[in-house]
């Protein structure tokens, strides 16, 4: 049999399904005919669908060196960059490609998509219209433009876009997925919910459209939270129990008191909201007690990502490694405590956690929420956003710390607090929030209404993507149901600078269900007083939580009416709110939230409890670090 004829019957084998002998008829080719490029690509494309990586990319390299001028090979080995973070390369393999096929339509719509993750938009969208230009039925390329808009403050554009998509191809769970996504983020919850169902519906092993569920159901104000909870364990049975056995044979020596292996898996060691919060802790990790493993599940790097691998003691990358292999290299560092730190969102590796790999395994509060996973033993919480009640919402142990569930640290700018409020210069008083607009529900819609009601020349500032673009009316039209004019509102996009935009607050009003988290620290950083209210669920307790550390109770309510009320008293009240806000920044400073050495002893102090417990054998259990005076109830 010829050179060719052996491949041809490889490649129907191949298209049969029969992937092992074809994969062996392949390297019998190579073995005789070593520059047969074509040969080279199949084996690559065969070896990624396998999952080997390495291999997959020797291959189609040796596809490329060996046939130069034929798009396609390009094409294969920029998409293999691509999953495996070489971004820039991806670019650069997806420009050949369409340098040596311009009517290339799949290249091109991969191309803006290597563009976008390497941050160039505009670009990435004429690449994506180009390839739409070419073959407008090109599912994917819709797909992957509406991936690209809200980059660019456009949700409006990438509702249009993933619609589009699903309308050429309506059984495409990803675009049902990213669809979602987009109208949790204008807030329009129950219609994402719907698209993250219909994507579980076609592929019931898409743990990321699961995920993507259960973080949206932690913003609907009238999901019961024992409901909630159920949900997040139908995650560990349909997702992590299925593929994921537990790992045996952990080797960690039971000596309580010696130094701890301490890993953190985390997507986020970056300039992320979850980065500004868990640097301070690697900072003062104390180096005699602990040796400090960062994984890192995210090939995006920047100036936070360096100043993470510098505190490291031991530094891994790890997007590109499966859940198995990411398992057995935790084991084999011998990690005795392993922090998961992004819950159900991006980025997060909960699967790999569900093989257990190590003996400790604890959640870090960055979600807002239960994982719901077995395999994870305990969460880090504290008495103000975990009252007694919690515990029956949640599958790990809670750990309560005495005064934060978090360390808040700022980012390094120049911006500094007015010196007065800008009602003074305004002659109104500018109301705020800046927070996820997920989180802005009906009844927080309907309480914003009755403040700016309440005092008629107020305005009041939102900022989220697609607000200060075109097609906000999914925004003003929950205001105007309540006679709010769009004349009354400030809507802007998200700035570079998060500090600038808090400079024309003159109060920060928190969500009523789902609080903020990094916005009420920014706003208070920023000499601007948030009104909050709490409720039963820990999501809706962070501002209680945060504004009892920095020493505001007369901004805690218990109920709506009460919010409302303290919101209108501080704006009609401008010598409080001036005294209010004089020395706001240093008073935070001085607090237990951003009292990073208190915050990492007493995490440190957590740990230790924790390894004892095991070395002596003892079963999981909840504890409090300390004792602490009771939150209101």
């Amino acid at each position: 049999m010829s050179v060719q004829s052996q491949f041809n019957k490889a490649v129907r084998l191949h298209q049969a399904g029969r992937l092992g002998e074809a994969f062996a008829l392949y390297r019998e080719v190579l073995e005789a005919e070593p520059g047969h490029a074509q040969a080279w690509h199949q084996t690559a494309v065969l070896a990624h669908g396998a999952g080997h990586g390495d291999l997959a990319v020797q291959a189609a390299r040796e596809a490329v060196a060996h046939g130069p001028n034929v798009g396609e090979f390009h094409n294969t080995l920029a998409s293999l960059n691509l999953v495996a973070g070489r971004f820039d390369d991806a670019v650069t393999g997806y420009r050949r490609a369409v340098a040596l096929k311009p009517d290339y339509a799949e290249a091109y719509c991969n191309l803006g998509n290597a563009l976008r993750e390497v941050g160039n938009y505009q670009e990435a969208v004429t690449c994506l219209q180009r390839a739409l230009a070419l073959r407008p039925g090109l599912a994917q390329a819709w797909n992957n433009l509406g991936t690209v808009w809200p980059e660019l403050n456009r949700l409006d554009l990438a509702v249009e876009a993933f619609r589009r998509a699903l309308e050429l191809q309506p059984h495409y769970p990803e675009a049902h997925n990213n669809l979602g996504v987009v109208l949790k983020d204008q807030g329009r919850l129950d219609q994402a919910m719907a698209c993250y169902r219909t994507a579980l519906e076609q592929w019931p092993g898409y743990a990321a459209a699961q995920s993507n569920l259960l973080f949206c159901l932690c913003f609907k104000e009238d999901a019961e939270p024992a409901a909630v909870f159920a949900e997040h364990l139908r995650f560990d049975q349909a997702q992590v129990r299925p593929r994921a056995a537990a790992m045996t044979g952990h080797r960690n020596t039971r000596e309580p008191e010696r130094r701890l292996r301490v890993g953190y898996v985390s997507p986020d060691f970056r300039l992320h909201p979850g980065g500004h919060f868990l640097l301070p802790v690697l900072e003062q990790h104390d180096r005699d007690r602990i040796e400090l493993y960062c994984y890192y599940s995210n090939p995006k790097t920047d100036s936070l990502t360096e100043a993470f691998r510098r505190r490291a003691d031991h530094w891994l990358p790890c997007h590109d490694l499966s859940d198995p292999a990411l398992a057995e290299r935790i084991m084999a560092d011998g990690i005795d405590i392993l922090v998961e730190c992004a819950g159900h969102m991006l980025g997060s590796r909960l699967m790999m956690f569900g093989r257990r790999p190590a003996p400790i395994q604890i959640s870090y509060p960055l979600y807002p929420n239960t994982t719901g996973v077995s395999a994870i033993d305990y969460r880090i919480m504290d008495p103000y956003f975990a009252p007694p009640w919690v515990d029956d919402w949640h599958s790990e142990k809670l750990i309560r710390l005495p005064d934060v569930h978090v360390c808040y640290r700022p980012s390094r700018s120049d911006i500094a607090p007015l010196s007065a409020p800008p009602c003074q210069a305004n002659g109104f008083v500018t109301f705020g929030s800046f927070n996820n607009f997920a989180k802005v529900g009906s009844a927080t819609v309907a309480a914003w209404a009755d403040i700016l009601q309440a005092v008629p020349d107020a305005r009041l500032m939102l900022k989220w993507s697609g607000l200060a673009q075109g097609g906000a009316a999914w925004c003003l039209d929950r205001f105007a149901v309540h006679g709010i004019g769009p004349e009354r509102l400030i809507l802007a996009d998200p700035s570079p600078d998060p500090y600038t935009p808090y400079r024309q607050l003159d109060i920060a009003l928190d969500p009523l269900f789902a609080n903020g988290g990094t916005t009420t620290c920014d706003a208070l950083w920023m000499g601007v007083p948030v009104v909050t209210r709490y409720d039963r669920t820990p999501f809706s307790r962070v501002g209680l939580c945060h504004l009892t550390n920095v020493g505001l109770p007369e901004l805690i309510t218990a109920d709506t009416e009460t919010y409302v009320t303290t919101a209108v008293w501080l704006a009609r009240d401008r010598a409080v709110l001036g005294d209010l806000r004089q020395g706001l920044r240093e008073r935070m400073a001085a607090s237990p939230l951003m009292d990073a050495g208190r915050y990492t002893r007493n995490l440190e102090t957590a740990y230790r409890a924790c390894w004892r417990r095991w070395c002596a054998n003892q079963p999981l259990a909840a504890f409090a670090v300390a004792a602490a005076a009771p939150p209101p109830v």
